[in-house]
């Protein structure tokens, strides 16, 4: 499996050497460069801990990333107390995951199409709260659940790729882009790390998996008024 992986990576080089031209102009929307000015990696990181924007981007990110791998990754765990084999449970889980990527190919689509970063953050985030309420607490009801995480997965999947996007637009400057998704992905492992810790913890303080629901919609509440606070970042930055 990991050679396999390996494989598509390289193969995934190949294509971008080959198929994808370089741009000849910025079209970020982030501050160009001054040639021969070239900040250090220093002074790089400390311009995007400053600014606003990459702390915005890096927490939406968290409070997605946390609660996405909580509900995904307890999946096998919830399928298989209720009775499923191994091979339905994996193939259930994988399906969920995978899914993910159509919200993040939907997102370049969408933003490309002209709607509104917010927009796409508050609907990932509203899907995302409802599919966990359902997700969690529709026991006995294990189609409905199993949809709701489908729902939760493939619209979530919105948040990341405009997160990216945003992460470009939101950097102090163009030197600062690496260091801004840098710091996002900091987040987002966080988020990772933390998330499903909380969640089972919840669930052990609860005896089940009904009440888990409150901390995936309290990050998803929190993402919402996050997605309004990014809106108004990038409709500035898009003035200037």
């Amino acid at each position: 499996m990991w050679l396999s992986l390996a494989l598509l990576t390289l193969l995934a080089a190949i294509a971008l050497v080959t198929q994808v031209s370089g741009d000849s102009a910025t079209t970020t929307g982030a501050r160009p460069l001054v040639a021969g000015r070239a900040p250090s990696p220093w002074t790089r990181v400390q311009q995007t801990l400053v600014a606003p924007g990459p702390w915005l981007v890096a927490l939406a990110f968290f409070l997605y990333s946390g609660q996405w791998l909580a509900v995904v990754g307890f999946l096998p765990t919830i399928y298989n107390q209720a009775g499923y084999s191994g091979v339905v449970v994996g193939v259930l889980t994988a399906l969920a995951a995978g899914i993910n990527m159509v919200g993040n190919i939907g997102a370049g689509r969408c933003l490309a199409r002209g709607m509104r970063p917010g927009v796409l953050l508050s609907t990932a985030y509203l899907a995302m709260a409802l599919g966990a309420v359902v997700a969690f607490g529709a026991q006995g009801h294990p189609v409905g659940q199993y949809l709701a995480v489908l729902v939760f997965s493939g619209v979530g999947g919105l948040i990341p790729g405009t997160l990216f996007s945003l992460a470009v637009v939101l950097a102090p400057g163009e030197a600062t882009v690496s260091t801004t998704v840098g710091w996002m992905q900091q987040f987002s492992a966080l988020g990772q790390f933390l998330g499903p810790p909380l969640v089972a913890w919840v669930a052990t303080q609860t005896g089940g998996w009904h009440w888990t629901w409150v901390v995936t919609g309290s990050c998803s509440l929190l993402g919402i008024a996050l997605a309004a606070w990014l809106q108004r970042a990038w409709a500035d930055r898009a003035l200037r």
